[in-house]
């Protein structure tokens, strides 16, 4: 999907609203983007990693990107200063 590998700081929105902000993009296998870490509001898990299967739109002029209604359910929670390692 166009704009997702520039996507660092786009909003996060799904139908209940306001998600959080991308913090970075994960890449996976050949090099494909795999997944988006979101900071969200949220104390207690102030991260989520998001495939970006979930992803039904990314309006880069905008920079926002709307989230399917069911990403919760493969969403996984990260804490502060956790990272991906290859």
């Amino acid at each position: 999907m166009d704009g997702l590998d520039r996507s660092i700081g786009f909003r996060v929105i799904s139908s209940g609203g306001y998600i959080g902000t991308v913090e970075e993009v994960v890449y996976g296998a050949e090099n494909s983007l795999s997944a988006l870490v979101v900071r969200t509001r949220r104390t207690d898990r102030p991260f989520v990693l998001i495939g970006v299967e979930e992803v039904l739109d990314c309006f880069e002029h905008a920079g926002s990107i709307i989230l399917s209604p069911s990403w919760r359910s493969s969403a996984v929670a990260m804490l502060d200063g956790e990272r991906l390692v290859a």
